[in-house]
């Protein structure tokens, strides 16, 4: 069921924007730096709310939260939808699908997968993000055919309903240890964050998530556009972007068997070497099949970083306080997915190349893999027994 809730959270509140803003630009005659601007948003919210919601995950459980995305973030999708304004569009729209993502995006779902499975956290973990892999090949076609059957608000209300239905089922079938609150942590998140801060493989891995969200949200941005100007049409380069979307389940199945071989942070940091090999290749991606193993590896890396965070997280400090902590590292990768496309996009702006852009994220890969590796191996930030409730 997590699986399922992580395909519709993603794809209804991630993914499908990307199909929507067209007809809505196009019905609306609103202004494209604004409808782009609703997306940003929509990341902030999620990022931001993700550091509360994991702290409400960590001390009253997921229902509560599953409860709170099905009424609030379901009805503010279905209010933007009647929305004729651009304004109370865009707080509704952003306000709804923020709210979903801050409760429904890996930052809570991996923390939830750990708890339910203690025995075998990481291999819960993963599975999940097996599951995650399908949102985009399943919500981007699917949104696509309702916008031509139906139009885009009819497409928004639906998508509402599927949110609705997969919060409601999840708080209902989901349960994990401790699932009425009791026991739960009650230290105080400056305390437990400040705890954790002390471990220096914390704050490597926090600050590879700042260098490797600005990574891979410049790649996100500027593939299409390197590719493009590389010699491939526009349409196959969109397309081979999408394929990106797919292999990301290329870098998620063997992740068990490299776990065993190397242990969770050589892995990642192998994953984080793999997406900067794969940059350089935009250098060479004006034909079809450069192209397709770039997105390939690319993708690969990129599922395989999604995937590894939360277990990760979970050897660096246990279960405990993990929804917090996922928190914390969703905004950080937020706030470097908005920081990387922008110094990109000024690198290409002052040059009139993307020869320099393309070397920033190629190099910013390969710094979150070497922010990883030059620091000891971890040890737990869990508190120490006399504080365990």
């Amino acid at each position: 069921m997590l699986g399922l809730l992580t395909i519709v959270a993603y794809g209804a509140c991630y993914y499908a924007y990307g199909v929507l803003i067209g007809p809505i630009g196009a019905d609306t005659h609103w202004p494209d730096a604004a409808l782009g601007a609703i997306f940003s948003a929509i990341l902030v919210i999620a990022g931001a709310g993700g550091i509360v919601t994991g702290r409400v995950l960590d001390r009253r459980g997921q229902r509560p939260l599953f409860l709170l995305a099905a009424v609030a973030g379901t009805g503010a999708m279905l209010i933007a939808s009647w929305q004729r304004a651009l304004l109370p569009f865009a707080i509704a729209y952003a306000a709804g699908c923020g709210l979903v993502g801050a409760l429904g995006f890996y930052n809570i779902t991996q923390a939830v997968a750990a708890r339910a499975a203690p025995a075998a956290p990481a291999r819960a973990i993963i599975w999940l993000t097996l599951f995650g892999a399908f949102s985009s090949p399943v919500y981007l076609p699917l949104t696509a055919w309702l916008v031509q059957v139906a139009g885009w608000r009819a497409t928004i209300r639906i998508e509402a309903g599927t949110v609705l239905a997969a919060f409601l089922v999840a708080a209902a079938v989901i349960r994990t240890p401790g699932d009425s609150g009791s026991g739960r942590a009650a230290d105080r998140p400056a305390g437990v964050l400040r705890e954790a801060w002390q471990n220096r493989a914390l704050r490597a891995w926090l600050a590879a998530s700042l260098i490797g969200g600005a990574a891979v949200g410049a790649l996100i941005v500027y593939q299409v556009p390197v590719t493009d100007q590389a010699g491939l049409p526009l349409a196959v380069a969109a397309a081979v972007a999408g394929f990106r979307g797919l292999a990301q389940l290329a870098g998620r199945l063997p992740l068990t068997g490299l776990i065993k071989r190397l242990g969770t942070r050589n892995t990642l940091v192998l994953a984080y070497a793999v997406g900067a090999a794969a940059t350089l290749l935009l250098f060479a991606s004006g034909t079809l099949a450069l192209a397709l193993v770039l997105s390939l590896f690319a993708g690969a890396a990129i599922g395989a970083v999604y995937s590894l965070q939360g277990v990760y997280a979970h050897e660096l400090a246990g279960p405990r306080h993990l929804g917090l902590l996922l928190g914390v590292q969703q905004a950080v990768f937020v706030a470097g997915g908005a920081v990387g496309p922008a110094v990109a996009g000024a690198l290409l702006g002052a040059t009139g190349s993307y020869t320099p852009a393309i070397t920033v994220i190629a190099i910013a890969f390969a710094g979150a893999a070497a922010a990883l590796l030059l620091v000891a191996a971890p040890g737990r930030t869990a508190p120490s027994p006399t504080t365990e409730r």
